[in-house]
């Protein structure tokens, strides 16, 4: 039974990375509108920040394993397709992310919030170096990227039980890299505001 057990859960975790693939591409095919005045200039780069922090937020809440990560606002619609009442039907949701800011999102608080899983505080080392990447992606010295990398691995390494469970048979180096790819075009913003 056990075997068993253990096969559907490799392969529901395969799945759910696909999904994580999927939504980093549908994250990387958002409208950048929401970065323009309505006369096509670009918007400030603090208001433009905030708004990728969301967005980069909702991806790094949704990709977060133990549910640590603060939840971010977002709206989402119907999926639609011809499988979308059999993809229902065995629990996986058909909903898509709509991509826009949302007034609903408070930047400060999320700054604020507590990002880990209690279970890390027990790893002092790990847990600091958590939360120095925490600050260098809070102060832009780092990506969204990097510091959802620093997150897998940290979590692996202090063997965190709901990450074990639901990455067990999927490779991570190959997760990594198919994220890395999907993402390089991104337009990260840097500590000054200015796109890299």
């Amino acid at each position: 039974m056990n075997f068993i057990q253990n096969y559907f859960q490799k392969r529901t975790n395969i799945m759910v990375a696909n999904q994580d693939y999927e939504l980093a591409q549908e994250f990387m095919n958002m409208d950048f509108s929401f970065g323009l005045n309505q006369d096509g200039s670009m918007k400030d780069g603090k208001t433009v920040g905030a708004y990728l922090f969301q967005m980069e937020g909702i991806f790094l809440d949704l990709t977060d394993r133990t549910l640590s990560h603060p939840r971010v606002p977002y709206a989402h619609e119907e999926r639609g397709g011809k499988f979308a009442n059999l993809v229902k039907e065995f629990g996986f949701g058909n909903r898509k992310i709509i991509w826009k800011p949302s007034d609903l999102f408070d930047l400060d608080a999320y700054m604020d919030a507590h990002w880990f899983p209690e279970q890390l505080e027990m790893y002092h080392l790990e847990y600091k170096e958590m939360q120095d990447a925490k600050d260098l992606y809070c102060e832009r010295s780092i990506s969204f990227l990097d510091y959802f990398f620093k997150r897998l691995d940290i979590y692996r390494a202090c063997e965190m039980p709901t990450f074990l469970k639901y990455y067990r048979g999927v490779d991570l180096n190959k997760y990594k890299d198919k994220i890395r790819r999907i993402t390089d075009d991104y337009p990260y913003q840097n500590e000054r505001g200015e796109f890299i």
